[in-house]
């Protein structure tokens, strides 16, 4: 359709006309525009792929130690079964170690006992007899004093053994639990019979 515009040039609405300056910028930067949208499409694809390829590479190599480590596992196993044997032996050897230290520290040394027996005999007193049970030591003896004083040596000899503490430790109560006197010529002997309660472990 064709328009004629009848109006002077000086009323006339002026149009703005585009220079081919402007013509050819705007068609640079569309073409640039598209260009680079294009471009960019695969250079994003090169670094998806690269991307891609890096973690493939990565995960590679950690399956290859993975294995590496499973190789040396396997070859290690035979060693570490022997290991194991080792260890439940020791930990076996270690409690029976453990065991015995524990009853040699609650066992009684009797040949130190039997010596403080020995030490703590006052004069003119003698065993006859020694037994030695589950729960208790049965002491037998006699005693003989010119002076008439048999019992006194028996309690002395009791009251020795109780403040020793060496030998007494082991032990509950320590007493007297029977006496009596006879004749053996003009002289008189007192029989004793000292009981020791040992002490439960």
């Amino acid at each position: 359709m064709i328009e004629i515009n009848l109006l002077p040039q000086e009323l006339r609405v002026k149009t703005k006309e585009k220079t081919l300056e402007q013509v050819m910028v705007t068609t640079m930067t569309g073409v640039s525009r598209d260009k680079l949208f294009i471009y960019a499409i695969p250079v994003l694809l090169g670094l998806f792929i690269l991307a891609h390829l890096y973690f493939a590479v990565i995960g590679i190599a950690k399956g290859g130690q993975l294995a590496s480590l499973k190789r040396k596992w396997t070859a290690l196993e035979p060693r570490k079964k022997i290991l194991d044997e080792f260890n439940r032996q020791y930990s076996a050897v270690s409690q029976d170690a453990g065991l015995t230290q524990f009853l040699i520290s609650q066992r009684i040394l009797w040949a130190q006992k039997l010596n403080k027996l020995s030490l703590n005999l006052p004069a003119g007193v003698w065993f006859n007899d020694l037994s030695l049970g589950k729960q208790n030591l049965i002491i037998q003896g006699s005693v003989i004093s010119l002076q008439k004083e048999e019992l006194v040596l028996v309690n002395k000899l009791l009251d020795n053994l109780k403040s020793d503490k060496e030998f007494f430790k082991d032990f509950s109560n320590f007493e007297l639990s029977n006496a009596q006197k006879r004749n053996i010529g003009s002289y008189d002997v007192a029989d004793f019979v000292l009981v020791g309660a040992l002490k439960s472990k």
